[in-house]
C-alpha cells in the first residue's frame, strides 16, 4: 500500500528538520566568528565576520567574500598567541588574513565589502593586513578598508586593486619581492580612493606593478614611496594634498606621467639620499605653469647634488581631466 512521505513520521520529520535549517540560514544567519585557524578547503564568508586571530588560507583553497560582508578584526596582542607566525619580517604584529591560496573579494557599487576594527573606538593599525604570500589570481574589487596596519600587502603575490577605498590605515597598499618565493609580485591597483591614511602606496623590493586612475589625496607623510622597485607605471593619478607627493629612493625604468601631482604640503616629488638616476617626470600638472613655482616643490639635484635630476619639462598647462576617479578633486 502506497504510504504517503507526510505520513511517514522519519521523512517527517527530516522535512521539517530541513525546512527549520534553511529558514535559520536565510533568517538568522548571525554573526560568524573565526579564531586563529588556517582554511584548507573552498570556503565563503558573508554578512558578519569577527576575526579573532590568524586566518591562514592554505594553498588550493580559496576564501570568497560576498557583497556587502563585513569583515572585522579584533585587536589582539602584538604577536600574542593568536598569532599562526612569528616571523616579523613578513607578517605583521596583530591579526591578519593570510592568503597563500586565493582570495576573491568582490563587492559592488552598492554593496561594498569592509574590512575594518572590530574596537569600539577604532585606532590606526588596530588590525595587520590580508597579507598576500606567494599566491596569484587574487581579487579585491569595491572594498572600503580601514584602521589596518597596512591592510592590504603582497609578498611575492599577483593581485588586483580596484574599485576600493583606504582610510585611517597606517599605509594603506603595499608590496614586494621576497627570498624563497618564486613567484614574482605583480600588482594592478586601479580606480582606487586614498585618503587620511599614513602613507598611500609603498612600491619595494624589485615589484612592478601599474599604478592608475586613483585619487591619493590627503594622506599624512606621502602620496606613493617607491624604493628599489622595478619597471613601474604611474599614470592618470590624482596625487594631492599629501605630505609629501610622491618619494623615491634608488628606483629605476620609473613612468610618471600624466598625473595630477598638486599641492602637496612638503613636496611633490621627493628624491632621497639614493636616488642617483634621474627621474623622467614629464608630462604631467603640477598646479602651475610657472617654471619657478614647480620647482620649488621638488628636491632633486637642484638642492642636492648627490641626487639624480628631475625631468618636469613639457609639463600640461591644466589638470590632467582623465586622471583620478573623482569629478573633480
Amino acid at each position: 500500500m502506497f504510504i504517503s512521505g507526510w505520513k511517514n513520521p522519519i521523512i517527517t520529520i527530516l522535512i521539517f528538520s530541513l525546512i527549520v535549517l534553511t529558514f535559520s540560514a536565510c533568517c538568522f544567519a548571525g554573526q560568524l566568528v573565526v579564531d586563529r585557524t588556517e582554511i584548507g578547503k573552498d570556503t565563503v564568508w558573508q554578512g558578519h565576520v569577527l576575526v579573532k586571530g590568524d586566518v591562514r588560507v592554505k594553498k588550493g583553497a580559496t576564501l570568497i567574500i560576498m557583497p556587502g560582508t563585513t569583515v572585522a578584526f579584533e585587536k589582539i596582542k602584538k604577536f600574542g598567541p593568536e598569532k599562526l607566525s612569528l616571523d616579523k619580517k613578513n607578517h605583521f604584529p596583530r591579526a591578519e588574513l593570510i592568503i597563500r591560496g586565493r582570495l576573491l573579494a568582490q563587492g559592488l557599487p552598492d554593496k561594498v565589502i569592509v574590512f575594518t576594527s572590530a574596537e569600539k573606538n577604532p585606532s590606526v593599525a588596530d588590525w595587520g593586513a590580508v597579507n598576500f604570500i606567494g599566491s596569484k589570481d587574487n581579487i579585491m574589487e569595491y572594498c572600503d578598508i580601514s584602521y589596518g596596519h597596512t591592510p592590504v600587502h603582497c609578498h611575492s603575490a599577483q593581485v588586483t586593486v580596484t574599485h576600493c577605498t583606504f582610510h585611517d590605515n597606517g599605509v594603506a597598499i603595499g608590496f614586494k619581492n621576497i627570498k624563497g618565493v618564486e613567484l614574482k609580485c605583480v600588482v594592478s591597483v586601479l580606480y582606487n580612493k586614498f585618503w587620511n591614511n599614513g602613507g598611500g602606496i609603498l612600491i619595494g623590493g624589485g615589484t612592478s606593478p601599474v599604478v592608475s586612475h586613483n585619487d591619493i589625496i590627503g594622506n599624512k607623510f606621502f602620496g606613493i614611496f617607491a624604493k628599489k622597485s622595478g619597471v613601474c607605471a604611474i599614470r592618470f593619478n590624482n596625487i594631492v594634498r599629501n605630505g609629501k607627493g610622491i618619494i623615491l629612493y634608488s628606483v629605476r625604468d620609473l613612468i610618471i606621467r600624466d598625473n595630477n601631482i598638486a599641492n602637496n604640503l612638503d613636496y611633490n616629488i621627493s628624491l632621497l639620499e639614493g636616488q642617483e638616476q634621474d627621474v623622467d617626470a614629464q608630462g604631467n600638472w603640477w598646479g602651475s605653469i610657472d617654471p619657478s613655482k614647480i620647482r620649488r616643490l621638488i628636491r632633486d639635484a637642484a638642492s642636492d647634488q648627490s641626487l639624480g635630476k628631475v625631468d618636469f619639462t613639457n609639463f600640461v598647462s591644466a589638470p590632467v581631466p582623465g586622471a583620478g576617479i573623482l569629478l573633480s578633486d
